[in-house]
């Protein structure tokens, strides 16, 4: 496991994931250099999906998604994130 893991909720955040998601990257970066960042997207119906896939295909071992196929809540995505 990482040392350090972040982990942010998506629902429909198409505009706004990847440059949360990059500066989250960024930062962890100047930290350590044993990290992880998760995006929990809860059933998201814009483009945050692939948004957010594309940013695991960019840092493939920084970046990881989990998709939700449909939307739980806040308190189902921070029992994700918690779990993952």
């Amino acid at each position: 496991m990482p040392g350090l893991s972040v982990f942010f909720p998506a629902y429909n955040d198409g505009g706004t994931i990847a440059s949360l998601v990059i500066t989250a990257v960024k930062t962890a970066e100047s930290l350590t250099p044993d990290f992880e960042v998760i995006v929990v997207n809860d059933g998201s119906t814009d483009h945050t999906a692939k948004i957010v896939d594309e940013l695991v295909r960019i840092y493939p071992d920084r970046v990881r998604a989990v998709h939700h196929p449909q939307n739980r809540g806040y308190g189902g995505v921070l029992r994700t994130g918690f779990a993952t």
